[in-house]
């Protein structure tokens, strides 16, 4: 009997034709083409369809965020995730690559500690003032010699950081063979979304499982128009180079129809397409209905005014809180308006950024703990399941913890469930809590030495987050540390990406911010310069739904005392603006 699930009719066709199809494919899907619905959907399928094995159906995504989506979505579909795996390509490696197999790396059979960017900033800044050596606004890895220390003292710690983690899993996967053989024979399927922001490394790690078995159904789907992280090693592959390197076909196809945009703002965006992707609008909204407007003569001082006129213009006109956005190129240009807003408008919520005594880090034991302990019992069940799982995984593997194979996920989250909250400090209810899942587990912390030094760094460092910005700290506090932020979403362009709203309202639009000004003053930079801001602005107007608002306001000095100037290559599109 032929398998057809109801939700293949929410689907269009192409949608429909890609999710149940065998082929491989290299998907460019414009913005608001129901990438993620896509993705979601064919796990779905895939895990229905092949019910019965213990094949794995895998989407490597480019944010924790988007994995998380995925999650939900599938959660709320009701579907058996027991066989789907989200997440990033990092935790990937972590969950089916090092952990399993670091027996067979000389840097990591003895055991070893993940580490953040807050402790290789920390590292750098140490050794750049043992070497007496002036970084400046540089990137202190790019000095030979803060490298070269800097990974010594990862190897004398048994550390590995971000690029490590990649690092060691190519050399895993290409040294032993049999690693990338055993890792194919458990995988169905890739789904590998925003392809165009994957870098090297991870085109290579995957390539050297597919190539062991060629079976794996796999699928890139993006958009290299939005790829907006070159800086951080992205490469755009085409279908040829792509299926070289996996030594198997792909179908190159598009996701063209976009159900987010009006034609309007579909029309304004396609003047910054790096490459055409045919987009055409499927939405429901009327484009007479949508408005996009541009100032350039508005002083620093009326910004926030205006701003706030907007909001209450769209509050009004029944516009919900959270289909609002406020972006602008860079973090510090959003602090200041996002405080003088909330003043402004007390009665609203805003989704702004702010700093949670939790910092994030899924590699991180004790954080993966604070978030069920601070999450409530009985919701998203599934998700909870499986980030216990992963806490036990990090136990036994990274810290070479003996548990009781007795002891499951199921274990661990019955002893959460029964920590009784308080409303006195939050700090003092975790670290009690922790004491008593450590107890059920018959281990006494302070005799594993790595892991205690490891919980009293969280600790310490949670505490100092609390402190240095005064932030309240009782279980209820922490609490809304993990919910889900609700209001006016405020956040960069780089933040929003895979993000839409009704109203988008953009500040900040000036030469040397967007760009910044590494590609204007920079020599080896400034050829890069117009395509880096296209496929900005692209990002930034293909968020909105129906109204956009974009600003390049008067009144800023550069610190040679000229003032700055609107976004060259926004000033030079000719565009009929409300």
């Amino acid at each position: 009997m032929k398998y057809n699930p109801v939700f293949l009719d929410e689907l269009n066709n192409k949608q429909r034709e890609v999710c149940t199809s065998t082929k491989n494919y290299v998907l460019t899907a414009c913005p608001g083409s129901g990438k993620t619905r896509l993705i979601t959907y064919r796990l779905a399928y895939l895990q229905g369809k092949y019910n019965d094995s213990r094949k794995y159906n895998i989407a490597i995504t480019y944010t924790n965020r988007a994995a998380d989506e995925i999650d939900r979505r599938l959660d709320d579909m009701g579907v058996d995730m027991t066989n789907i795996w989200c997440g990033t390509i990092h935790q990937f490696c972590m969950h089916f690559i090092i952990r399993p197999y670091a027996m067979y790396s000389d840097y990591l059979r003895y055991g070893y500690k993940i580490i953040d960017d807050y402790v290789t900033k920390q590292y750098c800044s140490e050794i750049a003032k043992e070497l007496n050596i002036n970084v400046g606004y540089n990137d202190p890895l790019s000095f030979p010699k803060i490298k070269e220390a800097y990974l010594k003292k990862l190897y004398d710690n048994q550390e590995v950081d971000f690029d490590l983690i990649l690092k060691l899993s190519i050399h895993l996967l290409k040294s032993k063979s049999f690693i990338a053989e055993n890792i194919s024979s458990i995988i169905r399927s890739f789904q590998i979304d925003e392809f165009q922001d994957t870098n090297e490394l991870q085109y290579q790690i995957l390539a050297e499982i597919v190539k062991q078995d060629k079976h794996i159904n796999v699928m890139f789907v993006g958009d290299p128009n939005q790829s907006i992280f070159g800086s951080l090693g992205a490469v755009v592959k085409n279908v040829e180079e792509i299926s070289k390197l996996f030594q198997i076909n792909f179908v190159e196809d598009k996701l063209d129809g976009c159900y987010r945009s009006t034609s309007r703002i579909i029309s304004l965006y396609k003047h910054f397409e790096v490459e055409q992707t045919g987009a055409f609008s499927i939405s429901n909204q009327k484009d007479n209905l949508g408005i996009i407007k541009y100032y350039d003569s508005t002083h620093k001082s009326e910004l926030v005014e205006i701003l706030k006129n907007i909001i209450v213009e769209q509050i009004d006109n029944g516009i919900p809180e959270e289909e609002i956005c406020i972006v602008a190129p860079q973090w510090f240009q959003l602090f200041s308006v996002s405080k003088d807003l909330k003043e402004k408008l007390p009665m609203l919520k805003f989704d702004a950024p702010d700093i949670s005594a939790f910092k994030y880090d899924p590699f991180n034991p004790f954080y993966l703990m604070a978030k069920l302990l601070f999450t409530k019992p009985g919701k998203r069940v599934r998700i909870r399941k499986r980030i216990a799982t992963q806490v036990l995984n990090i136990l036994r593997n990274d810290f070479q913890i003996f548990i009781d194979e007795k002891f499951d996920e199921y274990s661990l989250l019955n002893v959460i469930n029964q920590c009784k909250p308080n409303n006195g400090d939050g700090i003092l209810f975790y670290k009690a809590s922790i004491y008593s899942v450590f107890s059920a587990m018959n281990i006494v912390l302070e005799d594993e030495e790595t892991l205690f030094d490891v919980f009293n760094i969280f600790i310490e460092r949670s505490s100092k987050r609390i402190y240095d910005n005064h932030l309240p700290s009782s279980y209820n506090d922490f609490m809304k540390c993990f919910m889900e932020k609700q209001g006016i979403v405020v956040n960069t362009i780089h933040g929003v990406k895979g993000e839409e709203f009704t109203t988008v309202i953009a500040f900040g639009l000036l030469n040397g911010r967007l760009p910044n000004w590494q590609y204007i003053t920079n020599p080896e930079k400034k050829h890069l310069r117009n395509l880096e801001t296209k496929k900005l602005l692209y990002v930034l107007i293909s968020r909105a739904k129906e109204n956009l608002y974009m600003f390049s306001e008067r009144g800023y000095l550069t610190s040679n005392q000229n003032p700055y100037t609107p976004t060259e290559e926004l000033v030079n599109v000719t565009f009929d603006y409300d």
